[in-house]
């Protein structure tokens, strides 16, 4: 009896699939993904020339409307020494706002001391403000900075030109006051061309545009005063928290005020108000002659 070869007996092993390979295959991609978003992210970098840094450093924000579009990266001197430049970067939302006619000025928050919480502001971070020109030009990545913020941005109103013998306290943002009301503020200060004046640059409100005559007087609000009589013993003239801190300057009209003003009226203020000043009382309306 032959005996026949046995039959091979093939054994069917199921594959198990290996993932090790699938981890630098992930890694790879979310590495794209990152890549890809920060790179959206980085925005557009401007640079903005100034005379001086106006207190500006890395970190500070680029705002335009109220709401940062931007940050500063770098604060650097020129090459030849005699300006500063500030390298910055658009948000890739505001890549727009890097056209031929954009406007950028230093700012710094509005200061409010109408509570004692509003103190720890007045070490506020600076800014800078970016905005962009009535017809958008040019694609444009490099800008001269202005000193102060373009008439064309300051708050609808009465401009005006005011001049003192020493600026004080007065600075960007203090208020105008009449009869302690504030109906205006500060827009900038300057030397004058001739060095023997200070300017400020002032905006009344356009409610109270028609308070502002020929014969205003504007004065200092924020000194304080001490009287001594022999009969009458010390007394001490203060005025309000905010005209203190803020370099206030207030103004008064007389009965007879003269015609209304217009944009660009020049002003000269006092140290102090004269006794008189403050007695003035005129009816005043928008409509007044």
């Amino acid at each position: 009896m032959n005996e026949q070869a046995a039959a091979p007996v093939v054994v069917a092993r199921s594959r198990r699939v290996s993932l090790a390979w699938l981890v630098p295959v992930l890694a790879l991609a979310a590495a794209c993904v990152l890549g890809y978003q920060a790179w959206l992210e980085r925005g557009l970098p401007v640079f903005i020339t100034f005379e001086d840094a106006g207190g500006l450093r890395a970190g500070d924000a680029l705002v335009y409307r109220g709401i940062p579009v931007g940050e500063i990266r770098d604060v650097r001197l020129a090459r030849d020494l005699g300006r500063v430049v500030i390298e910055a970067r658009l948000r890739p939302e505001a890549e727009d706002l890097a056209r031929e006619g954009t406007r950028f000025w230093v700012a710094r928050p509005e200061v409010s001391l109408a509570g004692v919480s509003g103190l720890d502001t007045l070490l506020g971070p600076t800014y800078l403000n970016v905005h962009p020109g009535s017809t958008p030009g040019d694609v444009r990545t490099r800008f001269e900075g202005d000193k102060r913020a373009p008439l064309d941005q300051l708050a609808s109103g009465l401009h005006i030109v005011l001049r003192l013998v020493r600026r004080g306290t007065v600075s960007t943002g203090s208020p105008i006051l009449y009869r302690d009301v504030p109906v205006g503020q500060v827009d900038g200060v300057r030397l004058a061309s001739d060095a023997r004046f200070v300017e400020v640059d002032a905006t009344i409100r356009e409610e109270y545009g028609h308070l502002v005559r020929q014969r205003t007087r504007f004065f200092k609000a924020s000194g304080i005063g001490v009287d001594f009589g022999w009969f009458q013993g010390l007394s001490v003239r203060a005025e309000s928290l905010e005209a203190l801190v803020n370099g206030a300057i207030a103004f008064a009209t007389p009965e007879k005020p003269g015609d209304a003003v217009g944009d660009g009226a020049v002003f000269d203020v006092a140290d102090a108000p004269e006794s008189d000043w403050l007695k003035w009382s005129p009816a005043l309306s928008a409509s007044s002659p």
